[in-house]
């Protein structure tokens, strides 16, 4: 089976849109396939580093400890 398809623009503004529901059209293993294949373009000597999920916390004092006055 082979797919054709044939896209007409007329402006960048319907280019970007056509790219869009393209996009949106495929599956999320799809996309992260896309995103994997592009790593690899961007990486190909070596492993590239993995996406990563970073999670900083942060310990703050009240502001009344800091010196703030109340009015």
């Amino acid at each position: 089976m082979t797919l054709l398809r044939t896209l007409t623009l007329t402006s960048r503004e319907d280019a970007a849109r056509a790219d869009q529901e393209a996009n949106w059209a495929k599956t999320p293993q799809q996309r992260l396939a896309e995103i994997e294949f592009l790593r690899r373009q961007t990486y190909p000597e070596r492993v590239a580093p993995r996406l990563e999920r970073v999670l900083k916390m942060v310990e703050r004092e009240p502001i009344m400890a800091r010196g703030a006055t109340e009015t």
